[in-house]
């Protein structure tokens, strides 16, 4: 199940990076000013599937992340 969640979430990424790529080649005519806001676009969407790739192989091997409180314990 979580390999499903992660590859639908994974999924959703690639098609909005697609979408975004697709409106900006369509806005940006120059082709000095498309390449350097794709190359931003294509890294964040790099960023973004490492981290999901982290955290999917994270809670894969057990590892769970979680915030009992943020407060200090006083003792």
């Amino acid at each position: 199940m979580l390999t499903l969640a992660f590859l639908w979430t994974w999924t959703k990424t690639t098609v909005v990076a697609l979408l975004a790529v697709v409106i900006e080649r369509a806005t940006l005519t120059s082709m000095w000013a498309f390449v350097p806001v794709a190359t931003i676009t294509v890294l964040i969407y790099v960023v973004i599937s490492v981290g999901l790739f982290r955290e999917w192989r994270s809670q894969a091997t057990g590892h769970h992340h979680q915030i009992t409180s943020i407060r200090r314990e006083r003792v």
